[in-house]
């Protein structure tokens, strides 16, 4: 008797358990994920000089998880991940943080304050001298992109594990048979095999280039004097804010010394203009440019004779307009002082040493020089 009764409490066991299986497909089992491919579309507008990084970095944001999933790749095209059940966010970033060398990153675990902060470097020849007056390296170019917030459900992940696992299943099967699978099989294994795309999740992506080009013109008398130009330019953006896709507030200096050019608009009456253009952030605080901006451009100009430097200080105001940008940049700001009929500045006149002519760079001329600013 005492038998029996264990007979049946082990049937009785059995059954519940069983019944308790039926509740969920079995398949779910293996893995609580669904298949989500991140798929990055990338327009000329996208990337500078036509040259797509060569990786990128994707945070996403479940609710809930005190830290996102961070995943680095070569393949800047797509990206396939298991995502579990939840409400997700995601942007990327090109290349790592780690392989910028003029910025640093910032909350990068926190969605809403991610940012890139322009990393401060130091001048032998300009001195600030404003209170907290930082000199920040021109930014690289780096391309980010926000997707849309998106829901993965447990639904999704049943569908989508049920059609996995068969697919997988009777793949597998179908292997190791001798002679391969027959054609109803081949036609199972692919209808299995279009169900399991149409369960996969598809992220799509836009990336989009943070920085900007600031250009300046400046238009000389005597300008067949010129040997080189130097200029740094206070007030613009330090940091970008990288989901909300605006600057932040702080405001910094940056120089402009390498690649300037000049150009001869009347060689008879020796006037051009010098144009330089670096890469920045933009203007602070998403700004437009406004008059009510105070900003100044200290431009130091070394002469043919390679003694004789000439400083000069130009108040901003609302002189900063917009112009299309190139190819792959955000946006365009320039800056413009004087013209081929009124030059901004007049050189004097002085007697060549060698062969003088302008050339886009003098590393190392002169002492150090204190621009003055105003404070």
């Amino acid at each position: 008797m005492r038998r029996r009764n264990w007979i049946i409490v082990l049937l009785v066991a059995m059954v519940t358990v069983l019944g308790g299986c039926q509740r969920r497909p079995l398949e779910a089992v293996f893995s609580n994920t669904v298949r989500v491919i991140v798929k990055c579309v990338w327009q000329v507008e996208s990337y500078p000089e036509g040259e797509k990084p060569t990786g990128m970095t994707l945070f996403f944001f479940r609710d809930g998880d005190s830290v996102p999933r961070v995943v680095t790749t070569s393949n800047v095209e797509s990206c396939e991940v298991q995502l579990e059940p939840g409400h997700y966010k995601l942007y990327m970033i090109s290349q790592s943080p780690s392989e910028y060398w003029t910025m640093q990153f910032e909350n990068m675990n926190t969605f809403s304050l991610a940012a890139a902060s322009l990393e401060t470097k130091t001048s032998r020849w300009y001195a600030p001298t404003r209170s907290h007056e930082d000199i920040v390296e021109n930014p690289e170019s780096v391309e980010v992109a926000v997707a849309e917030e998106f829901d993965i459900t447990q639904d999704m992940v049943e569908n989508y594990q049920t059609y996995y696992q068969l697919w997988r299943t009777k793949t597998r099967a179908a292997a190791t048979r001798a002679g391969g699978p027959t054609t109803k099989e081949d036609d199972e294994i692919q209808q299995l095999a279009e169900q399991v795309q149409t369960y996969t999740i598809v992220i799509p992506l836009y990336p989009q280039n943070i920085t900007s080009q600031f250009e300046v013109v400046v238009y000389a008398g005597r300008a067949d004097v010129l040997r080189s130009v130097r200029a740094a330019t206070n007030g613009l953006a330090r940091t970008f804010e990288l989901t909300q896709f605006i600057t932040g507030p702080e405001a910094a200096t940056q120089l402009i010394e390498q690649g300037w050019t000049m150009t001869m608009d009347d060689v008879d009456a020796r006037v051009g203009h010098v144009t330089g253009i670096i890469t920045t952030f933009g203007l602070p605080n998403g700004e437009i440019p406004s008059e009510l901006r105070d900003p100044t451009l200290n431009m130091s100009a070394l002469l043919i004779d390679n003694r004789t430097e000439e400083n000069y200080t130009f108040y901003v105001g609302d002189k900063i307009t917009e112009t299309k940008p190139a190819p792959g940049y955000r946006r365009k700001y320039r800056l413009v002082f004087g013209s081929a009929d009124n030059p901004a500045i007049i050189l004097p006149d002085v007697i060549p040493e060698g062969g003088g002519g302008f050339v886009a760079n003098v590393s190392d001329w002169g002492e150090e020089v204190e621009a003055e600013i105003p404070i």
